[in-house]
């Protein structure tokens, strides 16, 4: 009983479980989706096949109830998600209620990992239709569509354009496009949503990338680092794979170490597998310079091969003014405001204090700082990572010294105002911070070849 019109792919794979004489629950597993969709699925499958019950129904399946392929695969991970519970139910909770939705976070932060998990929970949905395009190696906005158009098995024609053929392919579809690693695309990725939209009203979009797209009818997602549960866990798992359970004994110290990495899946995983060499003290103890620490191998996703590499690609889309202003207010050790941003770089050039804030606020937008609340304002934070990275930055350019030079001044000017800080409400808050920053300003006098005379007066008042 072959070709029965309507099967879809993912029917053709649940089928293959009841042939195999699998329960839904060992199905449910198998393919990574919920029991209850596998039950939605076997009841189409009795309805389609005409079959009276579940044995009819295997049996028929050794008679080659098939449907054709689909025209995209999701990419199998090549290991399990672990955590994220949460946020794969809030991300599809957000799917349901959005026609686009825009994932977007820092590099390393598992953006895809999330995206996929996500998109394979409705693809066990019945008629639900799931294409995935990776975007990495689309170089140029116009041709975005025929990446899409390609990934849908669509040919192009004399006198229609791509966007014409992803149009035709996805009209009349109830289907759910996945646009990953979208940052550096954005103007031809936003052209294609907005026709897609427009026209094809079954369909949804889930973008991925460190930037959203700022359009009217986005709803963006963001992904923060993992809770300290799901890092521990994450930890763990990533250590036994690589033959160093045993060293995994002081939950607390994983616990720390993985806060200190931001709770970054990337960074856990790459410090997972450098347990056996160093242990948890050579870990912790390596951590201050973690862009070497954490080189990690050579997967086939170069970008996120370390640390440094998943952060290069945010970089190298930067203009040349806002890679200056990422290196150089990485030597804030807490949150800053833009005047802070300001009063670091006056009177350094090419930079000046006239359009900081507008920096500021584009390399928020790409995910390379993050917006803290402050009763005072708005404040700027930079992930340790990214702090880290702009150090070896500024030394790769030459400006390391100027750059803690006149953070050093810039934290004698605040020391100043340690007596206005009693007439705030804030004033505890406000005052911690104030002393965190002079005390890395200070660990870098102590570090210093030699003694300065703002060094001096910092220390001895």
């Amino acid at each position: 009983m072959t070709g029965v019109a309507g099967v879809s792919a993912r029917e053709s794979e649940v089928l293959a479980g009841v042939g195999a004489h699998l329960t839904n629950a060992e199905i449910a597993a198998r393919l990574g989706i919920s029991i209850r969709t596998v039950e939605s699925h076997v009841s189409a499958l009795l309805r389609k096949a005409g079959a009276v019950d579940r044995r009819a129904l295997a049996a028929m399946a050794a008679t080659g109830i098939t449907a054709p392929p689909p025209a995209t695969v999701l990419p199998s991970a090549l290991t399990p998600l672990i955590g994220r519970t949460a946020e794969r139910a809030a991300l599809i909770a957000a799917l349901d209620e959005h026609r686009q939705v825009t994932v977007v976070g820092p590099g390393g932060i598992g953006k895809t990992r999330l995206a996929l998990a996500a998109a394979a929970e409705l693809l066990g949905r019945p008629a639900e239709d799931v294409t995935y395009v990776d975007l990495v190696p689309v170089t140029d906005t116009e041709m975005v569509a025929s990446a899409v158009a390609e990934a849908l098995g669509g040919r192009e024609h004399a006198g229609r354009s791509a966007t014409d053929t992803v149009v035709a392919r996805l009209g009349g579809r109830a289907a759910l496009l996945v646009l990953d690693n979208c940052e550096h695309l954005s103007d031809g990725v936003v052209a294609l949503v907005e026709r897609l939209l427009t026209n094809c009203p079954g369909v949804r979009v889930l973008t991925v990338g460190r930037a959203r797209l700022l359009t009217p009818y986005e709803w963006v997602f963001p992904v923060s680092g993992m809770s300290d549960g799901d890092a521990a866990e994450l930890f763990r798992a990533r250590a036994e794979a690589s033959g160093a359970a045993g060293l995994v004994t002081d939950v607390q110290r994983v616990t720390a170490i993985c806060r200190r990495l931001d709770g970054m899946p990337l960074a856990i995983e790459l410090a997972a597998a450098r347990l056996p060499a160093l242990g948890l003290d050579g870990l912790e103890a390596g951590l201050a310079d973690r862009m070497r620490l954490l080189a990690g191998g050579r997967p086939a996703e170069h970008r996120h091969r370390s640390l440094a590499s998943a952060v290069d690609w945010s970089y190298a889309l930067l203009s040349g003014a806002q890679r200056m202003v990422l290196r150089r207010v990485s030597v804030f050790a807490t949150p800053f405001t833009a005047p802070d941003a300001a009063g670091l770089l006056d009177g350094w050039p090419p930079a000046g204090p006239d359009g900081i804030a507008a920096v500021l606020a584009t390399l928020t937008e790409q995910s390379l700082l993050t917006v803290t609340p402050d009763p005072a304002g708005t404040r700027y934070r930079a992930l340790e990572t990214i702090r880290q990275y702009g150090a070896d930055r500024l030394a790769e350019a030459g400006e390391l010294a100027e750059a803690h030079a006149r953070h050093l001044r810039w934290c004698l000017v605040l020391a100043g105002t340690f007596s206005e800080l009693l007439d705030t409400a804030d004033w505890p808050a406000r005052f911690d911070r104030a002393a965190d920053e002079l005390r890395a300003a200070l660990s870098q006098v102590v570090a210093g070849a030699e003694p300065s005379e703002a060094g001096w007066q910092l220390s001895f008042g």
